[in-house]
């Protein structure tokens, strides 16, 4: 059975918006802004996805500011060979960055459950199709550890995907929420990996010496190779820190189920003479 005050704990954390809550949420907007400024414009706007000619071709003027060349042949790889994993990839992806924030607001899930429940629906292809399209392109990365990190986070991600789809068709909404925030905020290491590649971009400039400072980089051989370390840099980051941050989150929540056990466990242990609690014994 389930005590009063274990009630009262449990719906007065539901309700209340901590600090924990509104980190979550810049953070959310702040990968959305990055998604779409690196990654998303440029596909649409600039390169004019899905026309794969004029992508093409417009690669052939493509400059960062390191001056390497190993961004733009990286790129023509997936209007290349890489195209039958990069076009559904792509496409997943403008449904997911543009639509699974939807899913986080408690009014729409609340007001209009029809809607959160078809977005789901929505979001849940595009997040396998991510996964799927992910793995074949990691597949042909150019660095080997990469490829298996990538590998290895693609099955994790599968993982929680399975998990929830799995508890939402028992409709057990608890645990389908856990890991559907679970997947949520892993795959923001799709954006933070643009994040830290801007970021270590704009410090070696700035003559940060986290790399090479440009000025020391003499010929394009070293600069495409610090553009790859760079490259491979934000993707061992953005993986670590999209699971640390989500674990994070997720914490308190499990802390919050410990205190509530905590309560619980309080009510149920008899009293001693002078009205201090019996220690629970093991």
């Amino acid at each position: 059975a389930v005590s009063s005050s274990g009630v009262v704990f449990a719906m007065g954390n539901e309700t209340k918006w901590s600090s924990r809550d509104l980190l979550a949420v810049f953070y959310i907007i702040f990968c959305l802004f990055f998604a779409w400024f690196i990654s998303l414009s440029n596909l649409i706007f600039s390169k004019h996805f899905p026309d794969r000619q004029y992508a093409m071709e417009h690669c052939q003027n493509d400059t960062t500011p390191m001056r390497d060349t190993f961004f733009r042949r990286e790129e023509e790889t997936y209007y290349g060979p890489r195209w039958v994993y990069f076009a559904p990839h792509v496409f997943s992806a403008i449904l997911w960055w543009n639509l699974s924030w939807i899913q986080l607001i408690k009014w729409i899930r609340a007001k209009h459950l029809w809607l959160h429940r078809w977005n789901g629906r929505i979001q849940v292809l595009a997040m396998l199709g991510q996964i799927i399209t992910g793995t074949g392109l990691a597949l042909k990365s150019p660095t080997p550890g990469i490829r298996m990190l990538s590998i290895a986070y693609g099955a994790a991600m599968a993982y929680v995907w399975t998990q929830t789809v799995y508890h939402v068709l028992r409709k057990d909404i608890v645990r389908h929420k856990y890991w559907a925030t679970k997947m949520f905020g892993y795959a923001q290491a799709i954006a933070l990996q643009r994040v830290f590649l801007f970021f270590f971009m704009v410090l070696t400039v700035a003559g940060v010496p986290l790399y090479t400072p440009l000025d020391q980089l003499q010929s394009q051989a070293a600069r495409d190779a610090e553009t790859l370390q760079m490259f491979n840099d934000s993707f061992s980051m953005c993986i670590y820190s999209a699971i640390v941050l989500t674990e994070w989150y997720q914490a308190a929540e499990h802390n919050q189920l410990l205190e509530y056990r905590v309560q619980e466990a309080k009510e149920k242990l008899p009293l001693t003479g002078n009205g201090a609690a019996k220690p629970l014994l093991r």
